[in-house]
């Protein structure tokens, strides 16, 4: 996997006024390096994530665009599990529509969630991280993004993602 998403993500912002991304903390964007014990992210986890979320995290740190949450990796587990807890309950309302969720193989592993309360899991049923698809709705309508988590902001920030998440575009 190359870089390209990450440099589509940075021209794309580019074209938005300041403060469209920030840091956790409330601050201004600046896309310095961040570093990650990712062996110790993945174990923390129990499961390799993807190189692209990788690159994200480490070309910008705890990451809020356009109204979409990344959930940092220091936070992930936690994170993960106060959201899956969510989603167990409503499963059990609606068995028919059930997933399996992290850590049952397979399972749906929470990457971001939105301004508008959507939340956006990987699916971990391909054994590659690199080729999990993203899905958001899943207790209501479910919408997959077969591309990385970088390649969904893009389509997000221009307008490509179909329905959109948040009302930031670079045309509207």
């Amino acid at each position: 996997m190359d870089l390209e998403p990450l440099a589509r993500l940075r021209a794309v912002l580019a074209c938005f006024p300041t403060g469209l991304a920030y840091d956790m903390s409330g601050l201004l964007y600046d896309p310095s390096s961040h570093a990650h014990d990712w062996t110790a992210v993945d174990d923390g986890v129990g499961i390799g994530l993807p190189t692209d979320y990788k690159r994200l995290m480490d070309g910008y740190g705890d990451l809020v665009v356009g109204g979409i949450f990344i959930v940092s990796p220091d936070n992930l587990p936690a994170e993960h599990e106060v959201q899956a807890n969510g989603l167990r309950d409503w499963f059990a309302d609606e068995p028919g529509g059930a997933r399996p969720i992290h850590p049952d193989p397979g399972g749906l592993l929470l990457c971001a969630t939105t301004e508008g309360r959507d939340v956006l899991w990987w699916d971990t049923s391909n054994p590659d991280p690199d080729r999990w698809p993203v899905l958001w709705d899943v207790e209501f309508d479910r919408h997959t993004f077969d591309g990385t988590l970088t390649e969904l902001l893009v389509a997000e920030l221009t307008g490509a993602l179909d329905p959109q998440l948040t009302d930031f575009t670079a045309g509207g």
